[in-house]
């Protein structure tokens, strides 16, 4: 029985500028934690405000968008997060938030399963209707300084 053993050979290079080989040693160690960060991961984030000026955010579909939505959270006083019945994040086609003592509705069109908006203390009604069901919750209150977050399930 032969055996063989591979051979392996060290040489030399030449001498190479030292801008050429900070680029292929960057090249050839494995990507840093930061090379990792979107540049701007806010720019899918869409902040506006309601017809009655109440402000919101809303995105979430890739994890950098979760973590802009959870650094910039301390103002909302209201967060939903929408899924499937199977619990994969979802988008509503729109959602419906009524004050309970008649001041209005707000009807919001929604691109993202996140949604977070700084709503006055009160009670309030959710509608959110997704493309084969709407899902009602009654009796939100929200408090001064407690934010309520809800994880709304359809279709």
């Amino acid at each position: 029985m032969i055996q063989t053993t591979p051979r392996i050979i060290f040489s030399r290079p030449a001498k190479l500028p030292s801008r050429v080989a900070a680029a292929l040693l960057s090249l050839a160690i494995p990507c840093s934690a930061l090379s990792h960060t979107p540049s701007f991961p806010e720019a899918n984030v869409i902040r506006r405000r309601t017809t009655a000026g109440y402000p919101y955010l809303n995105g979430g579909i890739s994890f950098d968008e979760q973590r802009v939505m959870e650094r910039a959270a301390h103002p909302f006083n209201l967060r939903i997060v929408f899924a499937s019945s199977a619990g994969t994040l979802i988008s509503p086609v729109f959602v419906m938030i009524g004050a309970n003592n008649g001041r209005g509705i707000e009807k919001i069109p929604l691109r993202a399963p996140w949604f977070y908006i700084q709503l006055p203390p009160g009670g309030y009604t959710i509608l959110a209707r997704f493309k084969r069901q709407v899902v009602l919750v009654r009796n939100v209150h929200l408090r001064e300084g407690q934010p309520r977050t809800y994880f709304l399930r359809g279709d």
